[in-house]
């Protein structure tokens, strides 16, 4: 694929989110976390169930100047703080490796995209009946597995946390996250390769669907910065 295209797709993709969002009367904004300020993190205000499955998705442009381990997201509930993770880092050959941690257990980085500064579209899955896990970038399943803990569900009442690792309950944070994001969703369910990919091409799924993008049940650290690309009123 030409490197021009590396750029063009992921806008031309982001642009169709966005017209669809404002048919849908609803606002598209994208949280930055600024390079200059470890502290930024966006916090989602609502009560976690417990999960015997769980889908994720989430847009990130990531900053291309920042090579350290980077978190897009940590869950920690009050009996185990690295309950549900994803990281991100940049490997020898520019690419951004991904990895889960399901109940503590870290997975390999072995998912990737090419650290190029464009939108990327990331789903994470773990189902607990299978213990099965996969990781998706721009609609292609990259990564999967199995062999994670399936005696116990993912616990509820925990913290979810954008942009740092919780190394306590909802505090110490670590290892944070510099770039964009936008369009985070959370399911109830385990996705399959046919749905990242048309949530990859901006369709929508509201099946189990426990949060949708709503900036309104964030809680938004203040060196984060919100880029409000449109909001539609009707």
């Amino acid at each position: 694929m030409p490197i021009d295209q590396y750029y063009i797709l992921p806008l031309l993709w982001l642009l169709i989110c966005l017209l669809r969002r404002i048919e849908a009367d609803t606002q598209f904004s994208t949280l930055n976390f600024p390079k200059d300020s470890h502290e930024g993190f966006a916090r989602v205000n609502m009560s976690f169930p417990t999960l015997s499955c769980v889908s994720l998705c989430v847009r990130v442009q990531w900053d291309t100047e920042w090579n350290e381990v980077s978190t897009i997201f940590s869950y920690a509930s009050p009996v185990f703080t690295n309950e549900f993770q994803l990281r991100g880092q940049v490997d020898m050959r520019e690419r951004i490796l991904l990895a889960l941690i399901i109940h503590g257990k870290h997975l390999p980085y072995k998912a990737s995209f090419p650290n190029d500064g464009a939108w990327h579209h990331i789903c994470v899955t773990w189902n607990r009946t299978s213990g099965q896990w996969a990781i998706y970038v721009d609609g292609e399943r990259k990564d999967m597995g199995s062999g994670t803990d399936t005696s116990k569900d993912i616990h509820g009442d925990g913290i979810f946390i954008l942009g740092q690792d919780q190394d306590s309950f909802g505090g110490n944070f670590t290892e944070p996250f510099f770039g964009n994001m936008t369009d985070l969703n959370i399911w109830n369910m385990s996705l399959e390769t046919m749905h990242a990919s048309a949530l990859n091409a901006c369709s929508t799924m509201t099946q189990e669907l426990l949060f949708s993008w709503n900036l309104n049940l964030l809680s938004i650290h203040p060196h984060i910065i919100l880029q409000d690309n449109c909001s539609a009123s009707g």
